[in-house]
């Protein structure tokens, strides 16, 4: 058996952090963190638990045109743009 290591989402984890603090200003930010580290894990586990496919990162892939604007560039590769 493999034994896989499993990534956080740190930033929801903070996130969720401060959305707790929001909404209940009594809690200290160290309880609320620690309330949010517990539901992340407790999400984790259920997921194992039910064979459910971990949410992934959506990262764009990259290429290295689309953040040009061809529309700017006439045939002899000079802008005409603004």
């Amino acid at each position: 058996m493999t034994a896989t290591r499993t990534r956080y989402n740190k930033s929801k984890i903070m996130r969720n952090a401060w959305y707790l603090k929001r909404a209940n200003a009594s809690m200290t930010f160290s309880a609320c963190l620690r309330k949010a580290w517990r539901n992340e894990k407790l999400a984790v586990m259920t997921a194992i638990i039910e064979n459910r496919p971990m949410e992934e990162s959506k990262v764009a892939e990259w290429h290295p045109l689309a953040n040009v604007p061809a529309d700017y560039y006439g045939n002899s590769r000079t802008y005409y743009g603004d």
